[in-house]
């Protein structure tokens, strides 16, 4: 193994004066689960950016998948993440002993390129959009975020909302005690009347917090006898509600549906925060005519697994780099609370795994 790895640093170093650039080699390795990252210290004229730019030449030399090349943040170094030989799974099972009691809605993401968990809070963020490619691990990620909730916090801490309108990714949550509604909403009709449902309790809510005299609904429950769960808004898919283009009424000038859904969902965003009521939404579409205005503006906390190209990482994240990411799982996140973008690979939780989770979480309700 370390003679693989001296092996990796000449090539790379080889490559690099052989492009007419300069760097310092570090002895820091950091092995991940799925790649492992060579710290390069730029020399002389060079540039970070002239080391960003060889992502794909590295690739061809290394004759691997992808190679990503990315500052570290508080660091004097450059990365290159190259991937592993041999790729190490990240189980849900092995993962989910990590949530604490701190968070009040704990979003388990998976780990790091150290090994370590990584755990954030919905209720801090507030919302939260998940962008990738077909296959890249969106809806993998999803469910294993829905099963982590249900494991680690009871029906009256955290009520869930769901979106499928693929009809084929939550379905195996149907009858959990968390769910608000019976099913998942499965067309955008449903998923409009769960809006309406939504906005009105988000200001059921917000009165019953400002006649006692408090902010948000940490406050309040903090004061209260009777404490307001937090609910989650989980859609699966956002351009199959956004773009949908059939009007809302069958004549005149009216919006079409999904502009209706657009105003709707909005609305709940841009005052749900103090109620309690948070939102993760998905999509494998993240165009800018798509993630544009309030959207963009309402959902801070943005992951992206692996996209087609630069504009679409750069319309998630705000820089390239989601095009260089390695299927099934491999994710860069950006996020409020942390002061740079994170490499994380998220946990995989089969069906048998699901199952017993559901199965929990009825035992608790019992």
């Amino acid at each position: 193994m370390e003679d693989d790895r001296k092996q990796v640093i000449t090539q790379l170093t080889q490559k690099i004066f052989a492009l007419g650039h300069s760097v310092e080699v570090s002895p820091i390795i950091t092995k991940g689960p799925i790649v492992t990252v060579y710290h390069f210290k730029p020399i002389g004229k060079t540039k970070v950016s002239n080391l960003e730019q060889m992502a794909q030449d590295f690739a061809v030399t290394l004759a691997v998948e992808d190679v990503l090349v990315r500052r570290l943040p508080g660091q004097p170094f450059v990365g290159v993440y190259v991937p592993n030989k041999k790729r190490e799974s990240v189980l849900w099972r092995d993962i989910i002993g990590n949530i604490g009691q701190e968070e009040k809605i704990p979003l388990l993401l998976g780990i790091d390129i150290n090994g370590k968990s990584i755990v954030d809070d919905l209720a801090m963020l507030p919302h939260l959009l998940i962008a990738g490619s077909t296959g890249s691990g969106k809806s993998t990620l999803l469910t294993a975020i829905i099963a982590s909730l249900l494991y680690s916090r009871s029906e009256d801490e955290i009520q869930l909302v769901l979106n499928d309108t693929k009809g084929v990714e939550f379905g195996q949550f149907v009858g959990c005690p968390h769910l608000l509604f019976d099913e998942p909403s499965w067309n955008i009709y449903q998923f409009m009347e769960q809006l309406d449902w939504l906005t009105e309790e988000m200001n059921k809510r917000l009165k019953k917090i400002g006649e006692h005299s408090c902010k948000n609904v940490i406050e309040y429950n903090s004061k209260a006898d009777t404490k307001l769960s937090y609910i989650v808004l989980v859609i699966d898919e956002l351009a199959d509600l956004l773009l949908d283009r059939r009007k809302s009424e069958s004549e005149g000038r009216s919006p079409s549906l999904g502009k209706v859904v657009e105003a709707k969902l909005n609305l709940l965003v841009g005052r749900s925060r103090a109620s309690g009521i948070h939102i993760i939404a998905s999509t494998q579409r993240p165009s800018v005519k798509l993630i544009e205005g309030n959207i963009k503006a309402n959902f801070p906390a943005r992951i992206t697994f692996r996209l087609p190209n630069e504009a679409d990482s750069r319309t998630i994240l705000g820089c390239k780099g989601a095009e260089h990411l390695l299927s099934q799982g491999d994710m860069l996140y950006l996020s409020p609370r942390h002061p740079a973008i994170i490499r994380i690979h998220a946990p995989y939780a089969p069906q048998i795994d699901i199952s017993s989770c559901v199965e929990f979480s009825l035992q608790k309700r019992s």
